[in-house]
């Protein structure tokens, strides 16, 4: 069910003497956590970093107790997704490819000839130009289906302040100078959006809601820099180091299916790692199958593991091979709640059968279906993977 895990990475943990807690990374502990009224949030993390330890400008700018914080089911919870599933109809079911918005000089046939092992190794430390090719379609794309909004002209900003806000999140010390930055970069993409009409009208109806309208809106641009970019980014970048490994084989298995191969993808390498923490709201106890028994307090943390729980052999046979349309895929956890489950709610605000999934879950998935679509098109393209038709996952010029 879980295993004392230790947190010799993340700075803010260890600082607040949170050297080892619970971790919940089978498939029906993380299962159990996220659909669990009763599974606290603490107030005051963020993911492995305290908020306290954060500098101004990490967290949102008009409020610091984000939707992560709020216990499943409360009355903030609901209200908080209710408002974006209710707003933000990109975020809805649907079958449908993205049609793509490629950034000016974008080139999926030029990437093709990039690719290799340099940047399969080095690229992800060092923020390689290929990844920001990814990165750039993906972060353009978001925002536009998202908001309705272009942001071409701060797409190299946004990259960078992925590549700084992303050592917060695992609990690593970020600067005061970086936490401005953060806020900068993040303040003129929120500028464009809440003149847009669709910012324009999710302000309108926060405040009918009896909220204030900016400050729902600043949140949820937090929430699309944060989860929306940086997370469907990655899948689709992750998704593309690992077709290049041996295009010949995957390139005809992605065009086969691409939504199939895509889920299969997000099994693999989640969006997220789902590594949030859980406050425990009871004294409690955990017997482990090796007969070690935690006895976590009231007010106590612990982790969940999506990445653990992807690769659970009690519900996923032969967990680390490639399978798209397995058995049991679609009760994958990298958007937080099964997605079989999830696709059972009337809204992307949830349901009793997923009242945690990501609310980007649908979205995420289809743009990082069309990116990954265009950027194998450019390896065909390139004569590196055979030939065919045009993905069914893309649409968008070469």
């Amino acid at each position: 069910k879980g295993t004392k895990f230790p947190m010799p990475f993340s700075v803010s943990l260890l600082k607040h003497a949170h050297w080892e807690m619970p971790m919940h990374f089978s498939h029906a502990a993380y299962r159990n956590i996220t659909h669990d009224p009763k599974a606290g949030r603490p107030m005051d993390a963020f993911v492995f970093s305290k908020k306290s330890d954060l500098p101004d400008g990490v967290l949102p700018d008009l409020e610091k107790n984000i939707l992560l914080n709020f216990d499943t089911g409360t009355e903030e919870h609901w209200g908080r997704r209710k408002l974006i599933a209710d707003m933000l109809p990109a975020l809805n079911y649907t079958d449908e490819p993205v049609k793509l918005k490629i950034p000016n000089g974008e080139n999926a046939k030029a990437f093709a000839h990039g690719v290799g092992l340099v940047e399969s190794l080095v690229g992800p430390m060092l923020g390689g130009k290929l990844k920001k090719q990814v990165f750039d379609l993906v972060g353009l794309n978001i925002f536009q289906q998202l908001f309705g909004v272009d942001i071409s002209e701060h797409l190299d900003d946004h990259f960078e302040y992925d590549k700084t806000f992303a050592p917060g999140v695992i609990g690593v010390p970020v600067m005061g100078f970086q936490g401005k930055r953060l806020k900068d970069i993040r303040a003129k993409i929120f500028a464009r959006i809440k003149v847009g009409d669709i910012g324009r009208a999710f302000i309108k109806e926060a405040e009918k809601r009896g909220w204030d309208g900016e400050t729902r809106l600043n949140e949820m641009v937090w929430i699309a820099m944060f989860a929306g970019y940086g997370g469907t980014g990655n899948l689709a970048y992750e998704t593309l180091k690992f077709i290049v490994k041996d295009p010949e084989t995957y390139v005809p298995l992605y065009k086969k299916d691409p939504r199939a191969f895509m889920i299969e993808a997000a099994r693999h390498f989640p969006p997220v790692g789902g590594m949030n923490p859980v406050a425990y709201r009871e004294d409690t106890t955990h017997t482990l199958a090796n007969g070690v028994i935690l006895t976590p307090k009231a007010g106590d943390l612990a982790l969940t593991l999506s990445s653990g729980a992807n690769m659970d052999p009690q519900v996923f046979k032969e967990p680390h091979a490639f399978i798209p349309n397995r058995p049991n895929g679609m009760k994958l956890l990298s958007w937080n709640n099964e997605l079989d489950a999830f696709m059972s709610c009337d809204s992307v605000a949830g349901c009793p059968a997923a009242p945690r999934g990501c609310p980007g879950t649908w979205l995420s998935l289809r743009v990082a279906t069309a990116a990954v679509g265009f950027f194998v098109d450019g390896l065909v393209e390139a004569g590196k993977a055979g030939n065919g038709e045009k993905s069914k996952g893309a649409s968008g010029e070469l």
